[in-house]
């Protein structure tokens, strides 16, 4: 039970709702990672961009969304800005389009990891390691098998 003010409000029926927590959880993420990831003129999207596509240079935009567990469109429409930005550019192989960094992004990349850094010690630091460990193995795994996929 918490309060507010001196009336008793009850705990929310919805704090058992996997929808309901996981969204509340992901919020607070978001405001977390928006905090360190705009100390750096980007959003937390960009700098996951960055970050990928230093590991995987070329990689389709499909992919792309995909290893960021994003929808196509919006990965085109952050990839659309960062290219205003000059920070990437695409690049069309046959039918497909690829991704890559320009020498920008590539500079750039190095303020994405240390805001991912940055991100991950303020979030660890509450948690603790071992949760944060545990809770993404434990929401890869729920997010597969909602998508159909096997253990």
């Amino acid at each position: 039970m918490r309060y507010i003010g001196l009336m008793a409000v009850p705990k929310s029926p919805f704090h058992t709702c996997l929808f309901y927590t996981a969204s509340a959880l992901s919020r607070q993420l978001a405001r977390l990672a928006d905090e360190q990831f705009l100390a750096f003129d980007l959003s937390p999207s960009q700098g996951f961009i960055l970050l990928t596509l230093r590991r995987a240079p070329g990689i389709s935009v499909s992919d792309l969304a995909s290893e960021l567990f994003l929808d196509q469109s919006t990965v085109t429409k952050t990839l659309d800005k960062m290219i205003m930005k000059g920070l990437v550019q695409r690049e069309a192989i046959g039918r497909n389009v690829r991704v890559f960094l320009t020498g920008k992004g590539e500079e750039r990349e190095a303020d994405a990891k240390a805001a991912w850094k940055k991100l991950r010690l303020t979030y660890t630091r509450v948690l603790g390691a071992g949760a944060v460990e545990q809770l993404c193995q434990d929401l890869v795994r729920s997010k597969g098998r909602l998508d159909g996929e096997e253990d």
